[in-house]
């Protein structure tokens, strides 16, 4: 009649050990809603936030005073007519004309290629040749 007795002590600890863990579960769920709440989670939340809207505002004002600095303006100009003259020169023009030729040689190729798939994939064996069976057995 011992083994009885054996058996229970020995559900004993584990009926423990799974009250002690819920109980476990318990602490740390409140401790960390209790953390949530705190006033210095809200503080460093309101911080954060308050922290945002400074970038936000520095950022604007810099972007306001990019846009209003006569220098800036002026060297935005002076850049965009470098664009503007070398788009007009004659290097550019040559390249422009160079590429395009380029491009029409490899459409070209690209266009005699394409064909020459159609014919090989529509059964045209001349283009491929004969073709050899590997497998005697079929």
């Amino acid at each position: 009649m011992s083994q009885p007795e054996d058996n229970n002590s020995g559900q004993q600890p584990h009926s423990d050990l799974g009250s002690e863990l819920r109980e476990l579960g318990q602490q740390i769920e409140q401790a960390v809603r209790n953390a949530m709440e705190s006033d210095r989670a809200r503080q460093l939340q309101q911080d954060i936030a308050s922290g945002m809207q400074e970038i936000g505002t520095q950022m604007q004002s810099a972007l306001k005073a990019i846009q209003e600095d006569e220098r800036l303006r002026k060297l935005a100009e002076r850049g965009q007519q470098a664009i503007n003259q070398a788009q007009e020169s004659q290097a550019a023009k040559d390249f422009q004309e160079a590429l395009t030729r380029g491009i029409a040689q490899l459409n070209d190729q690209m266009a005699a290629f394409v064909s020459r798939l159609q014919q090989s994939a529509g059964g045209d064996s001349a283009a491929t040749g004969e073709t050899t069976r590997l497998d005697d057995d079929k």
